[in-house]
């Protein structure tokens, strides 16, 4: 498969239309999620035709309802400071639900879901890509066609999305003051303890590898193990922080009459929401 968060490139041309680009990013994600979290849904079931629409659509859905009420409201407090800083502070409001916002988010859920099973047809042997390109499912070299598209999207859409976020933190300026958080602090450590222990679980119960066959089965469940943890770790930390933000503001009520804390990631002033 490509690389899953390479998926998420295919929402750029979206950040400026009437569709939240951020539902676009979840959505061409969210077929993937078996493979991080192997219960109850399977990989075949989500990528699918018959379950694009009554799985993986709803799935997205409400992956975009953990990233808009869980994750990005934390994210100003846990990303490094020169990208937390220079994030819209309209992040941490949810913002008003309407039955046209929803039509929105489920148009825009759709066309992610829709462009990650097209990118996988043409980057996984035996599919319509295939088919449509015969060259697709011939060897090149130590791989067939099908795999380089793997290999090489993955890395052209990762590189594009570094480029995209370098370019808007030299454009936005800083919004906040910066601060040090222990919160941020102690969550990185435990990001860098997950990236270990996927790895060492897989060595542990699967053995370390011994050919290129086994190489990339390894790399693949411990990429998985790891960002499984990680994942979990985001929305654990992410709840630390607006539970945080809620005990700071009852604590500061009673003693000077309610003036909220000052956060260097508020959320009173307006901006772009994803």
């Amino acid at each position: 498969m490509p690389f899953t968060p390479s998926h998420a490139v295919v929402a750029l041309p979206f950040v400026r239309s009437p569709l939240p680009f951020g539902a676009v990013a979840v959505g061409s994600m969210a077929p993937d999620l078996p493979l991080f979290f192997p219960v109850g849904v399977t990989y075949e079931t989500t990528h699918g035709v018959s379950g694009l629409l009554v799985v993986s659509v709803p799935l997205g859905a409400l992956l975009y309802l953990v990233w808009l009420r869980v994750l990005r409201p934390g994210a100003g407090v846990l990303l490094p400071q020169v990208v937390g800083t220079r994030l819209p502070r309209a992040w941490t409001v949810p913002g008003a639900v309407s039955p046209g916002r929803l039509l929105r988010v489920l148009v825009a859920v759709v066309i992610g879901v829709l462009t990650h099973v097209g990118w996988d047809a043409f980057t996984h042997p035996g599919r319509l890509g295939s088919t449509l390109l015969p060259a697709l499912a011939e060897p090149w070299g130590p791989f067939v066609g099908t795999q380089w598209a793997q290999y090489g999207s993955s890395v052209v859409g990762l590189a594009v999305l570094a480029v995209a976020a370098a370019r808007y933190l030299r454009r936005v300026p800083v919004s906040a003051r910066p601060r040090a958080s222990r919160t941020r602090t102690v969550s990185w450590w435990l990001a860098a303890a997950a990236l270990v222990t996927g790895p060492v679980a897989v060595a542990v119960t699967r053995g370390l590898p011994s050919d290129v066959g086994t190489a990339k089965s390894f790399a693949f469940f411990a990429g998985t193990a790891s960002g499984a943890l990680l994942l979990l770790l985001a929305v654990g930390a992410s709840v630390a922080v607006q539970l945080g933000r809620r005990v700071g503001g009852r604590v500061a009520g009673r003693v000077d009459g309610g003036t909220t804390p000052k956060e260097p990631f508020d959320g009173r002033d307006d901006g772009a929401a994803a």
